[in-house]
């Protein structure tokens, strides 16, 4: 960034020939960017020439021409009346020669420091119009400027967003000065910051369900804890920049009041407190730029070094609907060194859905007879590790049950049987189903049979599973589920992520649990006593023709 204009003031700059000639007939400047969150192919660069040069090994000799739009403007002229002497050339009427003021000169290069420099260039921003010395379209993220003299020059240009691919936005480069002597390279001095957001955790069982973090399954009343991603910007040219995240979330989730943490490049993470709407449901945090300019005044840090912005939230009771939660985020950011426009990334999108499980319960020898009165608690089993103790000995695991009890709006887990919520068929399936669980093993315990019916000896093992269709952009994903050994009905077993006009999003699990009428015992009244009568007379009238047969025998004899 630094001019390298010589201190000395000669009353003539070098001869164009002998000592001190440019040998090259051709100059140039070429922008290369490197930057992948932005692209300069198809953008225009200009160059203007504010100064002529001839130089000589490492000494320059800068003049300006009377008719130069930066001289013969008034209020160009007055900038640069700010930082420079100018003198007559003797030999050239029309030509002044131009010197650093004592003032501005650093007292190491006797040159402009890089501040002036940057101080120079903004300054002179709104007076580089027109078509130029010269001008390059960028391809290949590479614009080489022809220019026909040596020079030190202005460059403009302008920046697009590789966030969306083919972005209509654009951002303003700073302006950069530069010496074509006969060549120079320079980076277009702009800044896109990038925004990314992710689920990087679900509490109490629940599950993230792709590496990008995009989805997730999460039980009503678990937490869900997201992380919103960027990068410092490049500040040059800046007195000023925008930087604030924002960021919705549906009705079936809360923000968690507290756990908004920040984290800049190697800096410490803290607690920061965002804007939060009225309705809850919206957050506002920006970084300002004194906050910037003092971390990147920091030896060893610089414009790309990661930001983090990590919250939570719950999964409430509005979750019960058929819409799966979604929470969208984007960045504003400065669009121009040059005036206050923004521009906005895309928003981001997460994910979250929740689970119902459903029975149908029917006759074990005619499943077109639905079954009411079946009555069933549901269970997960949860394995605890001990670990060994100071004196040795291993590590011990247990593992217990866990009833599902909706309370407080959310889902709860009790380890009492007694205090589990008792979910009863009529018409063969739950009346209220078990509502807002996330993926995973359950187990439903028949607790009563239909009437007529024997009791299930055995719970029934309900696992419930939830796959992305694609790991590197979820935008479906996929559930399955069994009862028992066999595969369980699943509406809405295909969830488009991103469909808003996909009627019902909800998962339901429902499985076919059959019932057996056992063998008939024989009862203890009507035909029962009967026979019992009925056999009794026989044995008596019996007894009594045997009696009479004897004694006629007995007689004969």
């Amino acid at each position: 960034m630094s001019m390298g204009i010589s201190a000395f003031a000669d009353d003539d700059p070098p001869a164009e020939s002998g000592e001190g000639t440019q040998d090259a007939q051709t100059y140039s400047i070429t922008v290369t960017n490197s930057d992948t969150a932005m692209s300069i192919n198809g953008k225009t660069y200009t160059a203007y020439k504010l100064f002529d040069v001839t130089y000589s090994g490492n000494n320059y000799a800068y003049s300006i021409s009377k008719t130069n739009p930066f001289y013969s403007n008034a209020e160009a002229k007055a900038i640069l009346d700010q930082y420079f002497d100018f003198t007559e050339i003797a030999s050239d009427a029309n030509s002044m020669s131009v010197t650093v003021k004592t003032a501005k000169q650093d007292s190491t290069t006797k040159t402009l420091s890089a501040s002036d420099v940057r101080a120079l260039a903004n300054a002179l921003q709104p007076y580089a119009t027109g078509t130029g010395a010269g001008s390059a379209e960028a391809a290949n993220e590479t614009a080489t400027i022809t220019l026909p003299t040596a020079g030190y020059y202005i460059v403009t240009g302008t920046v697009k967003p590789t966030d969306p691919a083919n972005s209509d936005k654009e951002v303003v480069s700073a302006i950069i000065l530069d010496n074509a002597d006969p060549t120079a390279e320079v980076k277009p001095k702009a800044s896109v910051p990038t925004l990314d957001k992710k689920i990087t955790a679900v509490t109490d069982n629940g599950a993230v369900l792709d590496d990008k973090g995009k989805a997730a399954v999460a039980k009503v009343g678990s937490t869900v804890s997201y992380e919103l991603d960027s990068k410092v910007p490049d500040l040059t040219g800046y007195t000023k920049y925008t930087f604030t995240f924002g960021d919705k979330i549906t009705n079936g989730l809360d923000y968690v009041t507290g756990s908004f943490k920040l984290k800049i490049g190697n800096s410490a993470e803290t607690t920061v407190t965002p804007t939060i709407a009225t309705d809850g449901k919206s957050f506002t945090y920006s970084i300002d730029f004194a906050t910037f300019t003092s971390y990147l005044a920091t030896e060893g840090n610089k414009p790309g070094d990661a930001i983090t912005l990590k919250y939570d939230c719950t999964v409430n009771s509005e979750a019960l609907t058929t819409d799966y939660e979604n929470n969208t985020a984007d960045l504003t950011y400065s669009h121009s060194p040059y005036d206050d426009t923004t521009n906005k990334t895309p928003e981001k999108e997460t994910y979250v859905i929740d689970l119902n499980l459903d029975v149908l319960k029917v006759d074990g020898s005619n499943a077109e007879t639905k079954l009411d009165g079946a009555k069933f608690v549901l269970y997960r089993e949860v394995t605890t590790t001990t670990p060994a103790g100071e004196e040795g000995g291993e590590a011990t695991t247990s593992t217990a049950k866990q009833y599902y009890k909706w309370a407080d709006n959310k889902v709860t887990w009790v380890t009492e049987q007694s205090s589990a919520d008792v979910f009863e068929t009529e018409g063969g399936n739950l009346k209220q189903q078990v509502r807002g669980l996330d993926a995973g093993t359950y187990y439903l315990l028949e607790t009563e049979a239909p009437t007529g019916y024997n009791l299930l000896k055995d719970p029934v093992t309900v696992t419930i599973t939830a796959t992305p269709d694609s790991a590197t952009g979820v935008t479906k994903v996929t559930y399955s589920a069994t009862y028992g050994s066999e595969n369980a009905a699943m509406t809405n077993g295909v969830v488009d992520l991103t469909s808003e006009t996909q009627a019902s999003k909800q998962p339901v699990a429902t499985g076919t649990i059959e019932n057996n009428s056992g063998a008939q015992l024989p009862s203890t009244g009507g035909i029962g006593t009967t026979i019992f009568y009925v056999v009794g007379s026989i044995m008596v009238v019996a007894a009594g023709v045997l009696l009479i047969t004897k004694k006629r025998m007995s007689r004969e004899g």
